[in-house]
């Protein structure tokens, strides 16, 4: 028997503030906006700015009147004009809260960057009478919601389309990375609160005192907080470790994404604030063990899967990872608690439970 898709009597609006290719909140918006548009239920994505790769998935704010009669959904995770837009609008609205950033990590590296995450902060206080239905895409998010005043407030997971990660990977890229040394892998933004500099000491020590072949990489855009970046990366030097040891890629093509996860030997987390932090899932999607700092969400989206630490301390962390490295039947375990979480997962973020809310409205 086919799929009966039949017409539901309903317009989406979801408004970003950007639209971007590879960011995770993008993605879990065009991820929300296709599983729509396959139940019969008219869709758009509406943004202020839009990455020229992907212009084609989304609709720019200036160029389109939104319709008075949908139901508008805000992600919001920075401070942007569409606060106000949200404030006058009536009609039935939907907050996902991706989470900001809390302003002291920025401070010493950005002056701009802390304005603008207390302006969000800001933002989310003026905006806590605004919604019908307000999502946190995690506990720990929603609790900040709460703590504001918003109103109904959920949970429902960051939507990752898991198909993505069936894609044929760079075979070059994974030749390059695949010799006698395990790989430490981390993947994020270069920004202070992933703590980039706590995964550098971990690896000096390991490299010292337990063994000279072992890699960090380190997958993000190295470019969006310069200052940082040249301050992990004159730490590492300082350390007298060469780019074969600390290997920062860069933001990579989906391929090469791929690649890098395929030849990870362990998942290392130091993050001190996520509000989600989606590297954990992908971990489990390719079974490679994770080690993490358990800091805001993190305890929570790994859900059972994987060895969370309270202790930063270099000389203990580095054993851990020793002892995942080396322990077959721990790894074993580990890759089978991360198959476990992805089944969990799919069940959390079922699309026709936030579709079943949106309909209540």
């Amino acid at each position: 028997m086919g799929f009966f898709c039949y017409k539901i009597a309903m317009t989406v609006e979801q408004f970003l503030p950007a639209f971007h290719y590879g960011d995770a909140v993008s993605n879990s918006a065009l991820a929300l906006h296709r599983f729509l548009l396959e139940r019969g239920v008219t869709s758009r994505l509406i943004t202020l700015t839009c990455d020229e790769s992907v212009k084609d998935q989304a609709v720019l704010f200036r160029d389109r009147k939104p319709d008075p009669d949908s139901l508008k959904i805000l992600h919001f995770a920075i401070p942007s004009p569409l606060t106000d837009f949200f404030l006058e609008q009536n009609g039935k609205k939907i907050l996902i809260y991706h989470n900001i950033t809390p302003a002291h990590f920025f401070a010493g590296y950005s002056d701009f960057l802390t304005r603008f995450v207390t302006a969000g902060r800001e933002h989310l206080g003026r905006l806590s009478d605004c919604f019908d239905l307000s999502l946190g895409v995690s506990q720990y998010n929603a609790g900040e919601l709460r703590d504001l005043g918003f109103r109904d407030v959920r949970v429902f997971p960051l939507l990752v389309n898991l198909d993505d990660y069936v894609q044929e990977p760079s075979r070059a890229y994974m030749e390059l990375l695949k010799n006698e040394r395990k790989n430490i892998l981390f993947t994020g933004r270069i920004t202070p609160n992933k703590k980039i500099e706590d995964l550098i000491r971990v690896v000096f020590f390991y490299k010292k005192y337990i063994s000279p072949a072992v890699r960090l990489i380190v997958v993000g855009n190295t470019r969006s907080l310069p200052k940082y970046f040249h301050a992990v990366s004159d730490l590492a030097a300082r350390f007298y470790l060469t780019a074969e040891d600390v290997f920062f890629t860069g933001h990579l093509p989906m391929d090469e994404f791929l690649a890098v996860y395929r030849v990870a030997d362990v998942f290392l987390s130091m993050s001190e604030h996520e509000g989600f932090c989606l590297p954990l899932l992908e971990s489990c999607v390719f079974q490679v063990p994770l080690l993490a700092y358990d800091a805001a969400a993190v305890a929570e989206t790994m859900d059972g899967a994987g060895i969370l630490f309270r202790d930063k301390d270099a000389a203990r962390t580095a054993g851990l990872v020793e002892q995942v490295l080396e322990d077959r039947s721990l790894r074993q375990q580990l890759q089978s608690q991360a198959g476990a979480r992805i089944g969990r997962y799919r069940r959390q973020a079922d699309p026709e439970q936030l579709l079943a809310w949106l309909q209540q409205l």
